[in-house]
């Protein structure tokens, strides 16, 4: 949060050359609140799988939280804000994958409008009924310009979403032959991981000092690593 006490605390970390992680972790405790976040997301995609490997789509949400659980502390004040960014982490692809703008406002009205913005500030698409997305190459540039004016707490969620999905494509290559593994991706292998560099740029200034950065880049030279 930019601004914040903590902020200023971890900007003046790094300035002397030490990491934003050397700041204490907060505590804080998810209540029943991110419980309601945790059941929506359940209903929401139950029915959803994962590509390549066709496992309940609720292992990607469920990883990307807990990597947001792990690392929220670091940036914000107070506990309801860190739960706040696991509930966003929660239902991060609703919008995009399940439902659209009916979906955004049932968020909204549950959760209210720190949930809601922060969930549309990582749809990179609100599909209309009968229509089209925009090419992905557009909605990946419009996602990162998006970004870069975002929270270093949206960042960090994204990050850790870009992580768990990294993590996920060095795992499925082991039991997938190259070839058949990036046609699952929209774009050409090239410019998937072009895509996955220029959010690494993105990451390391909205959360520089923070560790991670660090966890993005050893996700990211793992994918390079099977390049055909």
């Amino acid at each position: 949060i930019q601004g914040s006490p903590k902020h200023v605390l971890a900007e003046a970390l790094v300035s002397m050359g030490m990491d934003k992680s050397e700041l204490r972790n907060m505590e804080f405790v998810l209540t029943e609140r991110c419980e309601q976040a945790a059941l929506l997301a359940f209903e929401l995609h139950r029915e959803q799988n994962r590509k390549n490997i066709r496992a309940p789509f609720m292992c990607h949400i469920l990883g990307v939280a807990s990597l947001v659980v792990e690392n929220i502390g670091m940036l914000v004040n107070t506990p309801e804000e860190a739960e706040d960014a696991v509930m966003i982490a929660l239902l991060h692809d609703a919008v995009e994958d399940q439902g659209g703008k009916p979906t955004l406002e049932r968020i909204r009205q549950a959760f209210g409008d720190t949930i809601a913005n922060g969930v549309l500030s990582l749809t990179d698409a609100i599909p209309e009924p009968g229509g089209k997305k925009l090419p992905k190459a557009e909605r990946n540039r419009r996602y990162i310009e998006h970004l870069k004016e975002d929270s270093a707490v949206i960042a960090l969620i994204s990050c850790c979403d870009k992580i768990y999905n990294l993590r996920t494509m060095a795992a499925d290559a082991v039991v997938i032959e190259r070839q058949e593994f990036w046609k699952a991706y929209s774009q050409s292998p090239e410019l998937t991981m072009a895509n996955y560099r220029n959010l690494g740029t993105v990451y390391a200034e909205k959360l520089a000092g923070h560790r991670i950065v660090k966890i993005y880049e050893l996700a990211l030279a793992q994918v390079e690593a099977l390049m055909p």
